[in-house]
């Protein structure tokens, strides 16, 4: 078929021509959801390596995990640019709003202002937990999605396992958040009311990434979609 043609039968059908492929584009999105995908992988593997050394102490798991946590979670700020120009099709305020939140916990509470009762308070466990399955999951079906290679089972994963993950994460940071309180209002009356701030914004927050998934999960595994895979 001749170019022409192709543009002619285009044309006929009404239906706009897909968006050609960047291959450096590509492969540096491979990369970085490979790499994302192994370092989550790792954060995940010490902290079920530290609970069961210490026999499920969870007040042990900052100690391990804590710095790598932190700089695995930054990383994530490529995102928001990535949906920015473009790179892919997440929205940019959903994106925005998800890695602003994690920021907070890991810089804001954990590093630049940090609360020894948070560190070690067992919801900083349960979050970490949550977040590594959740991202593992996430990253690999990226990954894998980049080379036609996605299974069905992993799909099914993606879109599954956040009705159970995020209320556990977000749930989580929510009473990391709460636990700081007492110590945030020591430091500036400030940072003590922006946290309370926060507080607020969870619930409306939660509610907009939970039925943004929840029509995801209707798109990509919907009756629709199974009558046209069979």
């Amino acid at each position: 078929m001749t170019k022409s043609t192709s543009r002619a039968a285009t044309a006929t059908s009404g239906k706009k021509a897909p968006k050609p492929v960047n291959p450096v584009i590509n492969l540096y999105l491979l990369a970085y959801n490979w790499a994302s995908f192994a370092a989550w992988s790792y954060v995940l593997l010490q902290t079920v390596r530290t609970l069961l050394a210490t026999g499920n102490d969870y007040t042990k798991v900052y100690a391990v995990v804590g710095d790598q946590l932190v700089w695995v979670q930054t990383a994530a700020l490529l995102e928001v640019f990535h949906s920015l120009f473009g790179f892919v099709k997440s929205p940019v305020g959903t994106t925005a709003m998800q890695v602003a939140s994690r920021l907070l916990l890991v810089w804001g509470i954990c590093t630049l202002f940090p609360v020894p009762e948070v560190r070690s308070y067992w919801a900083f466990t349960t979050m970490t937990i949550a977040w590594c399955i959740t991202e593992c999951i996430r990253y690999a079906y990226y990954a894998l999605n980049l080379v036609n290679l996605g299974p069905s089972w992993l799909v099914w994963c993606r879109y599954t396992f956040f009705y159970f993950l995020y209320p556990i994460g977000a749930g989580s940071e929510a009473i990391e958040i709460y636990q700081a309180l007492p110590f945030a209002h020591t430091v500036h009356p400030g940072y003590y009311y922006f946290l309370c701030a926060m507080l607020c914004i969870y619930p409306p927050g939660f509610f907009v990434m939970y039925t943004h998934m929840i029509g995801q999960r209707k798109r990509y595994l919907g009756p629709a979609k199974a009558k046209k895979t069979q």
